[in-house]
């Protein structure tokens, strides 16, 4: 299993990992592709006991390289060839947005356990990694970009003491995801994301009798206008006021 690491060299390894990704665009084959896989910063395979096993009996057993380079470059140039990617053999979100991300990052956000922890730390409901359809990931990455301006996760990372500074040729969709992994590693460095969101709502909490939530809960559930109960509850309060 590979070890992973995500700072201080987590800038270093996302040039090495899109140098890799393209070498495996330009170059298909089996040697290019595990490169690509093994490298310490793919981090979609950190989990997985042997790439070999991974690369020879699920990926390429039944597909060749340029079957999976052919698929992937159709997504890079045609959004609505995502889903795809997402059909190859080995492919499922971490690993398909991980790869796309890397090679166009201002047009993919990574759809992981660490992003959908992030976001919803923020207070984002976001899609199970499992079973998440195509339309809910581009809701997602919406929701990214939101988070992003909303929360100004790329200072939030430059302030901090103990994160490297994200590069200034780095996407918003790249700065956010510096965020989500860094608060998840929250015990080695200091970005708490739920913190966070509670200091820029002063951490007020309203208390919502359980039959008016459901109630709310059904009526956002049918309006794409409000993001989730509380974009309810906050929008009438404001309007209210108004």
């Amino acid at each position: 299993m590979k070890q992973m690491s995500y700072y201080p060299d987590r800038n270093d390894d996302i040039g090495e990992k899109r140098e890799l990704a393209e070498n495996f665009l330009e170059t298909p084959s089996r040697d290019t592709f595990v490169e690509l896989v093994s490298h310490n910063g793919f981090w979609a395979t950190e989990t997985r006991g042997s790439i070999d096993h991974y690369v020879d009996n699920i990926v390429l057993d039944d597909q060749s390289p340029d079957e999976v380079v052919a698929t992937v470059e159709r997504a890079l140039e045609d959004t609505d060839a995502l889903e795809d990617v997402l059909e190859l053999d080995g492919f499922g979100w971490a690993t398909a947005t991980e790869l796309l991300h890397v090679l166009a990052p201002d047009t993919y956000a990574i759809l992981n356990k660490r992003a959908v922890i992030g976001m919803e730390a923020l207070g984002y409901d976001a899609p199970n990694r499992q079973t998440a359809s195509v339309e809910e990931y581009w809701d997602f990455v919406d929701d990214i970009r939101e988070a992003y301006k909303e929360y100004e996760l790329r200072a939030v990372i430059d302030e901090s003491e103990s994160a490297p500074d994200i590069p200034d040729n780095h996407t918003n969709l790249e700065a956010a995801d510096a965020a989500f992994n860094a608060h998840y590693d929250e015990e080695a460095y200091d970005i708490d994301l739920e913190a966070l969101r509670e200091a820029r709502t002063g951490g007020r909490r309203l208390e919502v009798p359980e039959e008016l939530w459901d109630r709310i809960e059904a009526e956002v559930a049918d309006d794409p206008t409000y993001r989730d109960v509380e974009d309810f509850l906050y929008s009438a309060v404001r309007n209210e006021l108004n």
